[in-house]
């Protein structure tokens, strides 16, 4: 006999669907290992469905407690109720087979294929990769809609959006004919900006970089746009041209030595306009702080995204103990860090993240394989199959990755973020020293230290290595930029070392395993305090960010005074001088299409706040600067500045240290370090070069009496034995002429190079009393800023100038002696 399932509500017959997610979850054929929905999952699905009629949703649960399952009980509860096509995208491929995989296994109908006509009848969920969603030949239309998109999970949100940047962004190569086109028109725009920067993008110079100045890009705005067309064709702008040929106008442009970049300050998505439209849009993330890059990036609603779903309290995570090496024993060097990771490595798989090629060299000695996005997956594959491959390198990924269980049991931090695009860096360089800036590195970080922890029964050790990456999450308002959970284990991790303050790396061994091996009681202690966590806040979104986005908009409709307008009211709310100065560059942007003259005013009266901006058509007065009245006085208001106790002095003196190397990717943050130095030691300390862009040195030290020292750094060249050549003396002899123009006779100087030989070319002119800090006198400088800032947090306060002024004579840091010890006479 048959049963008619249909008369018993089953078999999809005349019984109603079924859309509560937790009830989807019964009715599905699933593998054993899914037995029902954990706590947190439960709770956010419950949340979810009740807020579901909202077009923006952003789901925040930690790394490793289930975000996939969640995200297809959603999208097949959307399906249910009749909202489809449904689909589910992640950052990558490998991502994408991981997907369908638990899809499967689950019991829910999915598939990788869009044309699909299950998908597209709005009855399987459809798994791509974003890539196939975002780009100028979408198969979900571009500009028009060609396939409907219902009801849209984003999943590792943070990791997808750096695919929408680059697919929003045009990058060409300094050999593309597009290069030299643009450098032709815009010569004499970027020559006004900057003599010696333009000298150095036609020398190809790694390092080189400039902003084509707004007003310029805007006038000569229909040469660009036909240029960019006749190669539109081109591999690097096939995919890209279509997706920004409406928003040209109003785009930025850089230029540096080996290319060029091209992109809007926020992303025009409307032109994927399927994923615009569509009526349920879901951005599953960890649960980091700032969401604003969901507003630029996605145009996701700032209000629905401002109140994310998320379990309560700090939310179900795998088990990690942080630490920070140099918070325990100042004097452990990376070395001692590279040694202690060689040796859990013969036993365990360990993993590196480092910013740079450049650091994964330091790495590549003792590491089992070097990862990079071409080799990820494989890379990953061997990992995650059970393979011991001792140290793996992962370059520049602190997204987007899994290593769950034995794939990693010790994960290390190792350095700084770094950014690598060209606006980026131009970016990170206008907002230097801001917290603005510091809320980027320290969310890169926090993404990078869930890549070991994939579960909440997982469990990897994590240790963050490098004094300039100790000094910035050490610094006050870093705190509140963690997330409860993470801030929760950095602070137990702090205790626990505490055991150990002082002694050598390899003392942390030990304390490693309780978390590497999964000992009990450390297991016990760390649920004990995430259980404690405070829930924090939920999700931030800057104000200015959500003004940005508005006018940004606004500019795209060619409604330039109501973009005027959102501009102004950020620069109003602004209180932080530099990030003032930066929004007034683009309140500028905006006003140059209606008012030209008005937006060099506001431009100037940025350059009073922040002189990393452009530089405005009438140029910059440069401002003259002087010694303070009494140099150790000055260096302990600079140390109070920057430090709340003696062991942050220790940190930011050794970052200091440690950025003083001879890079070319690095040259940056090299003059940075060494206008820091200056402030630390008490001298007055400027970039002239930076800030003014006139023909003025790297920097600048005023050092008591009206003497000055009038530095040029070229830490980009190799320390290969090469001699000095005619245009680096060149270089400092036009800083000469540059510092005799703007400081009158009763000024005196030491001009000073910095450069790994002390030797010239003999083509080479220099005047008799340039002197140069080598390779020899940068090496014992970095010793005595190292010994310095060790000297200055034993005395304990910071009130003591008489002390402070005794370590400055000591460690010969004052005017007369500075030049005797650290530089020497140069040769031919």
């Amino acid at each position: 006999m048959m049963l008619d399932f249909n008369a018993l509500g089953g078999g999809g017959g005349n019984g109603a669907p079924v859309l509560e997610p937790r009830k989807i979850f019964t009715t599905l054929v699933r593998q054993p290992r899914f037995r029902f929905p954990s706590a947190n999952q439960g709770e956010v699905l419950d949340k979810w469905f009740d807020l579901r009629g909202r077009r923006d949703n952003t789901i925040k649960m930690n790394t490793g407690s289930g975000k996939m399952l969640v995200g297809l009980l959603a999208l097949q509860s959307c399906l249910n109720e009749g909202v489809g096509p449904a689909v589910y995208v992640v950052p990558d491929n490998y991502l994408l087979h991981q997907v369908l995989t638990e899809a499967r296994d689950l019991g829910i109908v999915a598939t990788g294929d869009a044309d699909d006509p299950a998908f597209l009848a709005g009855r399987t969920i459809l798994v791509i990769n974003i890539h196939k969603l975002v780009n100028g030949k979408s198969v979900f239309g571009v500009g028009g809609i060609r396939k409907p998109i219902g009801s849209i999970v984003i999943d590792d949100a943070h990791a997808c959006l750096s695919t929408v940047d680059d697919q929003f962004s045009i990058s060409l190569p300094a050999i593309h004919p597009v290069y030299n086109e643009l450098l032709r028109i815009f010569e004499d725009d970027l020559r006004a900006q900057s003599e010696v920067g333009l000298v150095e993008l036609k020398n190809g110079d790694p390092q080189a970089l400039m902003l084509i100045p707004f007003w310029a890009w805007h006038q000569k705005r229909e040469q660009v746009i036909s240029i960019l067309h006749s190669h539109r064709e081109d591999d690097g702008l096939l995919f890209k041209w279509p997706l920004l040929k409406d928003v040209l106008a109003i785009c930025q442009c850089a230029v540096g030595g080996a290319g060029l970049e091209i992109a809007p300050r926020c992303v025009p998505i409307e032109k994927i306009a399927a994923f615009q439209h569509a009526k349920r849009r879901i951005y599953m993330t960890a649960t980091l702080a700032d969401d604003g890059v969901l507003v630029t990036k996605l145009d996701a609603d700032p209000g629905m995204v401002s109140s994310p779903i998320k379990p309560k309290g700090a939310g179900e995570i795998g088990d990690r103990m942080i630490v920070v090496p140099q918070e325990i024993n100042t004097n452990i060097v990376e070395g001692d860090v590279k040694a202690l990771a060689v040796e859990i490595a013969r036993t365990k798989n360990v993993a590196v993240i480092v910013p740079s090629d450049r650091r994964a060299a330091f790495w590549s000695d003792v590491a089992g394989q070097i990862l990079k996005s071409d080799t990820i997956a494989l890379g990953v594959d061997r990992l995650k199959g059970g393979e011991h491959v001792g140290i793996t390198v992962l370059v520049n990924r602190y997204d987007g990755v899994d290593l769950p269980d034995d794939a990693c049991r010790l994960l290390i931090i190792d350095g700084l973020p770094e950014f690598l695009g060209l606006l980026d860096r131009i970016e990170s360089s206008v907002l230097e020293g801001t917290d603005l800036e510091l809320l980027r590195q320290v969310q890169k970080v926090e993404q990078g230290m869930g890549r070991g922890v994939r579960s909440s029964e997982d469990r990897c050790a994590v240790l963050l290595l490098g004094n300039r990456l100790a000094q910035r999450i050490n610094q006050p308002s870093a705190r509140s930029m963690f997330t409860p959970a993470t801030l929760a284990q950095l602070d137990l991790g702090r205790e626990v070392t505490q055991q150990v303050k002082g002694q050598p790396a390899s003392a942390l061994r030990p304390l490693l395993d309780y978390c590497i091996e999964g000992n009990v009681q450390w297991w016990q202690a760390g649920r004990s305090r995430l259980a404690h966590a405070p829930e924090g806040q939920a999700s931030w979104v800057n104000p200015s960010i959500v003004l940005q986005r508005e006018a940004f908009d606004l500019l795209a409709m060619s409604q330039s005074k109501q973009a005027e307008q959102k501009l102004q009211q950020a620069v109003n709310a602004e209180s932080d001088r530099s990030v003032r100065g930066y929004l007034k560059q683009q309140l500028a942007e905006a006003l140059t299409i209606t008012d030209p003259a008005e937006a060099q005013a506001v431009l100037l009266s940025a350059v009073s706040d922040n002189r990393r901006v452009v530089k405005p058509i009438a140029g910059i007065t440069h401002t003259r600067i002087t010694a303070p009245a009494v140099q150790a006085e000055a260096s302990l208001s600079f140390i109070s500045s920057r430090c709340i106790n003696p062991n942050q002095i220790v940190l930011l003196a050794n970052a200091l240290a440690d950025d003083l190397v001879w890079d070319e990717l690095r040259t940056e943050r090299f003059e940075a370090s060494i206008r820091e130095l200056g402030k630390l030691v008490g001298f007055g300390s400027q970039r002239p070069d930076n800030e003014y862009r006139d023909g003025g040195p790297d920097n600048l030290w005023a050092v008591g009496g009206l003497h000055f020292f009038v530095i040029e750094c070229k830490s980009g060249v190799k320390n290969d034995g090469r001699l000095i050549s005619k245009d680096h003396c060149n270089q400092l002899l036009g800083s000469i002429s540059w510092f005799r123009l703007n400081y009158d006779a009763s000024c005196t100087y030491t001009p000073i190079l910095i450069e790994p030989v002390s030797r010239f070319q003999q083509e080479a002119s220099p005047s008799s009393d340039m002197r140069v800090i080598d390779d020899e006198k940068l090496r014992a400088l970095r010793d005595a800023i190292r010994s310095f800032g060790g000297a200055v947090a034993s005395l304990g306060t910071f009130n003591d100038a008489s002390a402070v002024a005794a370590l400055l004579d000591s460690h010969q840091f004052t005017a007369a002696k500075f030049p005797t010890r650290y530089t020497k006479a140069f040769s031919k």
